[in-house]
């Protein structure tokens, strides 16, 4: 119970951040199409969410592991939960932007080239794929196949993984510039990935008393808040304040306390609304200004970020959630393995 706990304590705070994010592209397409939201930190920052699904994946991807480990499960089961859990909820939006760019080219005001290979499979590419934010799924790749040498080798997993740290650090430090296929790999993002891998491990061995976990809580908030509004946002610092929350949600503190259940329906279907929400509020701003000429700027905000966020619940309802289960039954029918989503 206090493990299941736990993991509703991360599915919230995912669902927030993949609001954080709505609410970040609801501004954009608000201030070209109706009027300037003013440049409001708490919208114009919302891309952060992006640095906290990194460091909770990585925790995440470490705990599920282990999780499988201990149930006799390895690297086949491994690949193959996480393969299903990426492509079955990404490939129809995926292939229908894609094939909606190639039918009208014009569409995106950037005039932006698109790759086909990273738009059907999310490798690499030196062009961004079609569906704009599933620039991070190709991250979220990466790990996960270099997370997979954990079931192989534990050594040459450590080795791995202090060396792909050492090269981002590097490559950051020198000012390298990367063509787009090698930034993906040694982007300093992917340092929010190790950190979270770290918080989970740290959280195996160090068990939080209340006052320290209210503490860790508060000083992660605040240094939140100070990066949001600050006119510079330091991302060490921000990836730092998720890592000391991701901390603070794993104690037996919070596990003491249930989560409201909006909040964990929208964290189960934050995959879904971050899949979504940008296509949907394309269309949807275009739509409010056509019926509703005379809209302010924040009617306009609420009501195309209700959209964007209710098509992400309702198309992880009735198709995401679903085929998963189906997909799951037909690939992995002999282990039952316990989904954990990321």
């Amino acid at each position: 119970m206090a493990a299941d706990r736990k993991l509703e304590w991360l599915e919230a705070m995912r669902g927030l951040a993949a609001l954080w994010v709505v609410f970040h592209h609801a501004g954009q397409s608000v201030d070209h199409f109706v009027g300037s939201t003013g440049g409001q930190a708490w919208i114009d920052r919302g891309f952060l969410g992006v640095d906290f699904f990194f460091v909770l994946s990585g925790f995440i991807i470490a705990f599920a592991s282990q999780r499988l480990a201990e149930r006799g499960g390895g690297v086949r089961e491994y690949l193959t939960a996480r393969l299903i859990r990426i492509y079955v909820p990404y490939l129809p939006i995926g292939i229908a932007m894609l094939v909606l760019y190639h039918m009208a080219p014009g569409l995106s005001a950037g005039g932006r080239e698109i790759s086909l290979l990273t738009s059907l499979t999310l490798l690499p590419d030196n062009q961004p794929p079609a569906l704009s934010v599933a620039w991070t799924l190709v991250h979220e790749m990466i790990f996960y196949a270099i997370y997979a040498l954990w079931f192989i080798h534990r050594t040459l997993f450590r080795i791995v993984l202090a060396a792909w740290a050492l090269a981002i650090l590097f490559v950051t430090v020198a000012g390298t510039e990367l063509p787009s296929a090698a930034s993906y790999l040694l982007s300093p993002l992917n340092l929010c990935f190790l950190l979270g891998v770290g918080v989970f491990h740290l959280s195996r061995r160090i068990s939080l008393a209340t006052v320290a976990a209210v503490g860790t809580g508060v000083v992660g908030v605040a240094l939140l808040t100070l990066q949001v509004t600050a006119a510079t946002p330091n991302r060490v610092l921000i990836a730092a304040a998720f890592a000391l929350l991701v901390f603070t949600a794993t104690s037996p503190m919070a596990a003491r306390y249930s989560v409201r259940r909006p909040l964990i329906t929208l964290g189960a279907a934050s995959y879904a609304v971050y899949l979504l929400h940008n296509p949907v509020l394309s269309l949807a701003v275009r739509l409010v200004k056509v019926v509703l000429p005379g809209i302010g700027v924040w009617p306009a905000f609420a009501l195309i970020a209700v959209i964007g966020t209710s098509a992400g619940v309702v198309y992880w309802r009735w198709y995401e959630r679903p085929m998963l289960r189906r997909v799951r039954a037909w690939l992995m029918p002999k282990r039952k393995v316990v989904p954990v989503q990321a």
